[in-house]
């Protein structure tokens, strides 16, 4: 199976990477920095640039993505659309344009968060586009032809990057191999249109 991981330099993205790699999948790592396969999921040429480079590919996770972390108070809308253009826009157009480049019965899984639906302090910007990815899988995995299937991987702080005896979103940090689980699970399972939670 050939799987394209898309922010394989990061705390989720490298795991998911390494974990296929050891279970002897075709993997390719892209990131900002690779020289191998950059990409910018806030720049369409650049996401249509990679999987021109790529063969047919089996699955896409998408790992990458950022908003703005600031107190409502402060939010400006400028400061909203820094989440709006990277984790939001970014992984819809990788949705539209990576469907062109997969084969048949592809897996397409989009990264969202605990933030979609339980508060933290200064995070309302990150909240407004996993919540909004949420909605646009629930609609758009309907109408993706070819068997394509379109999930995504919701999971808490990770340990490690967060203290483990501090709540965040009102729950304790999850550790990495559970959440690699789920991208997992989603690549090897027949469903669609699924949120899979991991906090």
């Amino acid at each position: 199976m050939k799987v394209l991981v898309i922010g394989s330099s990061g705390t989720i993205g490298s795991a998911i990477y390494k974990r296929l790699v050891n279970q002897n999948y075709e993997v390719y790592g892209a990131h900002r920095g690779s020289t191998d396969y950059p990409i910018d999921i806030t720049d369409v040429n650049s996401i249509k640039h990679l999987f021109e480079k790529l063969p047919k590919l089996d699955a896409v996770i998408n790992a990458a993505g950022t908003a703005s972390w600031k107190h409502f108070s402060d939010l400006k809308e400028e400061d909203y659309y820094v989440g709006i253009k990277s984790k939001l826009m970014g992984q819809v157009n990788l949705v539209h344009i990576a469907k062109n480049y997969l084969k048949d019965n592809a897996s397409i899984t989009l990264t969202t968060g605990i933030l979609a639906e339980h508060y933290e302090p200064n995070a309302v910007g990150l909240s407004l586009v996993n919540g909004a990815i949420h909605s646009f899988v629930n609609a758009a995995s309907n109408e993706l032809d070819r068997g394509i299937r379109l999930n995504v991987a919701a999971p808490g702080a990770i340990a490690g990057d967060f203290p483990e005896n501090k709540k965040f979103a009102g729950y304790f940090p999850v550790n990495i191999e559970d959440v690699v689980n789920v991208y997992t699970e989603i690549l090897t399972s027949d469903t669609t249109g699924m949120i899979y939670k991991k906090y």
